[in-house]
């Protein structure tokens, strides 16, 4: 428990140091650059650097893990700050917002042991790249996730600089949103129960919602995404390319994420294959499963 304390400070005082280079970085920059997301996305960059500096430091990649749900939460409070007013729009917007990044802290520190740990990903990839690893460390796993995180983000960035009225068609996005806050909340408790109760780590996991999906936490994550954008997007039809982002976000998960977990439980899991044709990758929907060429 100290060890986990000790760690939980550690990174505690790395992001406000981090937090505190990227608003300094973006005051700087306002004095050169006329283009506010400009400067947000280049001081998110620096403060991505910062805590890649850091992990470097510590010996691992995985200070980075927090940097998800904190990224989006932080830039969006110091807008509101920068700009000095938040309408009531902002404020419905950023409520699942929050409840995304609490969620996700959480689960974070939930599972933190210490600094020793370092994701089985991140191991993957120092033994694959070896010599090259630590740029592959700035740039797979630090910069990239980034990038994505804040194109995703940028509706809600738009919204808020530019302090936008309430339409009532951003509740469509909004209840995207919540639904998928919810959905992952349940996966969660799902997977915990599931953790608790299993016998070995090679058993899969066919309870509550992962009956029917691998991965219903990555579908309620990219489902969460795709909100965001449909809140500013419904009522504002001219600015539909809002959604690389999330469009963006889901690639990753697609071509990327799921792909290298399953890789993963693939070496280890009962009878994975079978498991695979058995249920969805996502959607949470009974897959009909063909039988002797029959559905």
């Amino acid at each position: 428990m100290i060890k986990k304390i000790l760690g939980l400070f550690i990174l505690l005082i790395s992001y406000v140091i981090s937090i505190i280079i990227g608003i300094v970085s973006f005051n700087i920059l306002e004095e050169y650059i006329n283009n506010i997301y400009l400067n947000i996305f280049i001081a998110d960059v620096i403060a991505t650097i910062i805590i890649w500096i850091i992990g470097s430091i510590l010996k691992t990649a995985s200070v980075y893990d927090p940097y998800w749900s904190v990224q989006t939460v932080v830039i969006s409070i110091a807008l509101i700050i920068n700009k000095g007013e938040i309408s009531l729009g902002t404020v419905i917007y950023l409520i699942p917002v929050i409840l995304w990044a609490i969620r996700l802290t959480y689960n974070f520190i939930k599972t933190f042991n210490d600094l020793s740990y370092i994701d089985w990903r991140y191991k993957m990839l120092k033994e694959k790249t070896k010599f090259f690893y630590p740029v592959v460390n700035l740039l797979g796993i630090h910069l990239v996730p980034t990038i994505i995180v804040f194109l995703a983000s940028m509706p809600l960035f738009y919204y808020i600089v530019n302090n936008l009225s309430f339409n009532y068609l951003s509740l469509i996005g909004f209840i995207i949103m919540m639904i998928a806050v919810g959905f992952e909340y349940i996966a969660d408790n799902n997977m915990h129960k599931f953790i608790r109760e299993r016998k070995s780590r090679s058993e899969i996991n066919r309870t509550g919602i992962w009956k029917h999906s691998r991965h219903p936490n990555y579908f309620g994550e990219i489902l969460f995404w795709y909100g965001m954008a449909v809140f500013l997007i419904l009522p504002n039809i001219n600015l539909w390319y809002f959604i690389l982002g999330a469009i963006l976000n889901n690639a990753l998960f697609l071509f990327i994420s799921i792909p290298m977990a399953e890789k993963k439980m693939m070496q280890y899991k009962d009878n994975f294959l079978e498991y695979k044709k058995e249920i969805r990758m996502l959607i949470p929907i009974k897959k009909r499963v063909k039988i002797d060429g029959r559905s």
